[in-house]
């Protein structure tokens, strides 16, 4: 038993983890808001010392030059709805809550497909790890029923 409670911690570990950092980077897409998105691109190309000879370079600064202050709510709103699922994960595993156990499979299980997507396009190491990490989680939780207790709502 104790080494499945390692395991749970290590995935509640990793819950949390991407919660603070979605929720981190959502807030941080905001300050984009008021910003000038070429003179923000020029910044990037000198920071990160990028070769803007290389298409998909300049296919992606084009993009980022064209971005308007909807899109950087959207998806800084769709990074705090992630943020927030995986810190509510991260809370309910952490309480060994059935819910938790059940939204992690969910909520993990349907990135699968769009991982495994990535990988068939270009083998990566990160997006192999991301692919074979989430299939791990939610085989761990699917077949380890005895580490939620069998009552779904508990009183508090």
């Amino acid at each position: 038993m104790q080494k499945h409670s390692l395991i749970l911690k290590i995935i509640i570990v990793e819950k949390l983890f991407l919660g603070v950092l979605f929720a981190a980077l959502s807030f941080s897409m905001l300050t984009l808001l008021s910003k000038d998105m070429m003179v923000f691109t020029d910044q990037m190309i000198v920071f990160l010392n990028l070769d803007i000879e290389k298409n998909y370079v300049q296919d992606i600064l084009e993009w980022l030059i064209k971005i308007n202050g909807g899109t950087i709510v959207g998806i800084s709103a769709g990074m705090l709805v992630l943020g927030v699922l995986n810190l509510m994960e991260a809370y309910g595993l952490h309480r060994r809550r059935r819910w938790a156990e059940w939204l992690t499979v969910i909520a993990t299980s349907l990135f699968i497909p769009l991982e495994l997507y990535e990988v068939i396009q270009k083998q990566t190491s990160v997006r192999v790890g991301a692919l074979v990490l989430n299939v791990a989680i939610v085989y761990y939780l699917a077949k380890h029923k005895e580490l939620f207790p069998k009552k779904m709502f508990r009183p508090v």
